[in-house]
């Protein structure tokens, strides 16, 4: 048996290393190893709860040291105290990984098999599925993640990303009980059994990537604006103007289609900036050509903010039965799930006195209604994510219809600067395109900024902190997904076999001879 505190510090080590197999890095085979140390360790000691908690502290602390940047750059809060945050962040996720190996260890069987595959990855997935939902959620960096480049992701499109954690789990079980049966004197068989499943698991997948259950629509050509502008500038009165005629000019020098911009781009609330959106709308209109642009949105009558997108120019699939754009009218979303602290501060009466950081520009947003309807663009269905809600699959599933074709997400990670953040966030959107089986257009004010065809890969890019245009073309894709029909009920179902699973083992532990009395 492992003593304890070796046991967290390998969990603690596995846990950081794991932090690799995700964007930018992708070594993705590392999620293997690091899963399977923390096998061994909850196999080799007795103390889960704090093995799950080490681990998830090197996960998060790593993974997610891209926060304390907006904190530090935006929020006025000294670097070391950015970091200090970053861990009290971190431990409250870690608490998640702590449960899930507490609840799995609670299997009568240790070192089983059953524990392994079944035990673990459905403990694992009560933690996600609570971690992603308590205090409004934040379900960053899940197992499958990593697996967004590998034929592993192909299972989305079946089981979404969930899913796709559970057979990573399976992979790091079957890689952990190879090594031990090739290691030890114990059946080579149950070796060969374990690598099996690796290869099967990888063989299904590439197979699945040519399964499509949604219908390519005729492709339509698109430009994303990337403005690349500065959060601490753009807002100012002398650099407002100059703001917006450089989007206008990258916009009339596009010929395409649909032009996107960014989470926020016009330096106005759509109040102040009514008339000059009328004008564009009708130029748009006679060009045959729609724009979609980020805005902060302002109700005149209660006076509460929204994050917003609005749709310009031609809606409809006739541009003659297209509506002209109206202040507060239909052809808008509204953002649904805020950012807690950046879009809205919980408490806030007590919490934006303490610091800067509690007092963020633009962190009073009132939520969208739930159950908005998808915005037109030129006759197609496109389902709308602004920010961080593409990481709520979930939520998104919940919206999701046939008729949809397109997910769009705008956002604007300048807060996190030349981080890792971004590229885990394109990744995420990444995962969203496989889930759906949809095209996802991504338009960001300083990257990335990129397209992702319906296998989930990058079509077309920009370089991150450029002023540049990205010109590309989308296929649109009607229809369901398994994963759209089915949602999480495959793990649902994973709970449920445990459940009865840890009766039957319990019951027959009861039962054994040592347990009777004479």
């Amino acid at each position: 048996m492992l003593k304890t505190l070796p046991a967290c510090l390998i969990a603690l080590i596995a846990g950081a290393i794991a932090s690799f197999s995700f964007a930018p890095y992708q070594l993705w085979p590392i999620i293997f190893v690091s899963f399977a140390g923390l096998i061994y360790c909850l196999e080799h000691s007795q103390a889960p709860f704090r093995i799950g908690l080490f681990f998830g502290l090197g996960l998060f602390c790593t993974g997610l040291r891209w926060v304390h940047v907006s904190m530090y750059l935006f929020g006025g809060i000294p670097l070391t105290v950015s970091y200090l945050l970053v861990f009290v962040l971190a431990l409250y996720l870690a608490l998640f990984p702590a449960l899930a190996c507490y609840l799995a260890c609670k299997w009568p069987y240790p070192r089983s098999a059953a524990f392994r595959y079944l035990a673990f990855p459905a403990a694992w997935m009560v933690g996600e599925w609570l971690r992603a939902r308590l205090l409004t959620g934040f379900p960053w960096l899940m197992p499958g993640y990593s697996q967004v480049s590998t034929p592993l992701a192909n299972f989305a499109s079946i089981v979404g990303v969930y899913g796709v954690s559970v057979i990573v789990l399976w992979v790091a079980a079957a890689l952990y009980s190879a090594l031990c049966s090739f290691t030890k004197s114990t059946s080579r068989r149950q070796g060969l059994i374990a690598l099996s499943i690796i290869v099967v698991a990888f063989a299904l997948g590439t197979v699945l990537k040519n399964v499509t259950l949604t219908h390519a629509e005729k492709p339509l050509s698109v430009t994303l604006v990337q403005g690349n502008e500065s959060i601490a500038t753009k807002w100012a009165a002398p650099n407002r103007i100059p703001t917006l005629n450089r989007y206008w000019k990258m916009t009339r020098d596009s010929k395409a289609d649909i032009v996107v911009w960014p989470e926020s781009a016009l330096p106005f609330t759509e109040y102040e900036a009514k008339d000059y959106l009328k004008t564009m709308d009708h130029i748009l209109t006679q060009r045959h050509q729609t724009l979609i642009t980020g805005i902060i949105h302002q109700n005149q009558q209660t006076q509460q903010y929204y994050n917003a997108l609005v749709v310009l120019g031609q809606k409809t699939a006739d541009v003659a039965k297209s509506q002209p754009y109206q202040y507060n009218g239909p052809d808008r979303y509204y953002k649904r799930h805020l950012l807690p602290i950046g879009e809205f501060v919980p408490f806030a009466s007590i919490l934006r006195p303490l610091a800067k950081l509690f007092d963020l520009p633009m962190s009073n947003f009132s939520r969208g209604k739930p159950d908005q309807p998808p915005i037109e663009v030129k006759g197609h269905h496109w389902l709308s994510a602004i920010c961080y809600e593409i990481a709520f699959g979930t939520e998104l599933n919940a919206m999701m219809k046939p008729d949809i074709d397109t997910i769009l997400t705008i956002s604007n990670d300048t807060w996190f600067g030349h981080s890792i953040g971004p590229a885990q966030h394109l990744q995420i959107a990444q995962m969203r395109a496989i889930e759906f089986q949809r095209p996802v257009v991504r338009a960001t004010n300083t990257g990335i900024t990129a397209l992702i065809n319906r296998h989930g890969e990058i079509s077309a890019e920009l370089p991150m902190f450029k002023t540049l245009a990205l010109n590309g073309t989308i296929i649109p894709a009607t229809g369901q997904s398994i994963y759209q029909r089915i949602g999480l009920w495959p793990i649902y179902i994973l709970f449920i076999i445990a459940l009865i699973g840890y009766w039957m083992a319990a019951k027959r532990v009861k039962n054994s001879p040592q347990n009777r009395l004479d």
